[in-house]
């Protein structure tokens, strides 16, 4: 979704050179629980490229994907409910599905549980899956959201992520930055309960115990989106 060379590890280097040298003790202070203001409206103008609805309102900054990953399964999920894989799911996200007494469904089908489908670029997408996904959430009468796990901005995930309205989008700029991963969860501003869904996460986010991800990176991924 993001051009990942803007989070090189050269550039990153760089931006936090000229942070330390130009910014005042507070470059290592708390920032908001969602993100620094100015970061959050950054990575929403780079998303927005995509096509895909996103408002920096509704926007949440992690420690990384596997930080948003926990938050959004804490936000969402009761025990029993079901989410649905369209590929093997990563083990951190596993272990946070049934932590919470949930279930991790492979290759099934939707059901009155569904609450919450799992996309990467691992696999094709199933075709008509926009359209199930909206019978689902009719026939249902509750919203059955989509999880864009890191997904890469291939023609065919964007076109489904443009297609379907209750979208999340989950990334990080941790491939040259392992260790120190600045993260985001973004729910579409299209998706069914958005601002609620957003409430939500603030809130598993502070029940996981995260206060805020490290000020410096957050200015430093910050400087290089700018």
């Amino acid at each position: 979704m993001i051009d990942a060379s803007l989070l090189s590890r050269s550039r990153a280097d760089a931006a936090l050179e000229a942070l330390l040298d130009t910014e005042d003790s507070t470059v290592h202070g708390y920032t908001p629980a969602a993100g620094l203001v100015a970061l959050r409206a950054a990575v929403a103008e780079a998303l927005a490229g995509s096509g895909v609805a996103v408002s920096s309102d509704l926007l949440y900054v992690t420690c990384g994907a596997p930080a948003g990953r926990a938050i959004l399964v804490r936000a969402l999920l009761s025990a029993g409910d079901e989410v649905l894989f369209l590929y093997p799911p990563e083990a951190d996200l596993r272990a946070a599905v049934e932590a919470v007494g949930a279930f991790v469904v492979e290759n099934g089908i939707l059901t009155e549980r569904t609450r919450l489908v799992v996309l990467s670029d691992s696999d094709p997408i199933p075709a008509g899956l926009a359209d199930a996904l909206r019978a689902a959430e009719k026939a249902y009468g509750q919203p059955v959201y989509l999880l864009a796990d890191c997904v890469s901005p291939t023609e065919e995930n964007l076109s489904l992520l443009r297609d379907y309205d209750s979208c999340v989008l989950n990334g990080d700029f941790g491939t040259e930055l392992a260790g120190e991963c600045i993260g985001y969860l973004a729910v579409s501003e299209r998706a069914r309960e958005a601002e609620l869904l957003f409430a939500a996460i603030a809130g598993a986010g502070r029940a996981c115990g995260y206060v805020n991800p490290p000020s410096l990176m957050q200015r430093a991924v910050e400087k290089c989106l700018s």
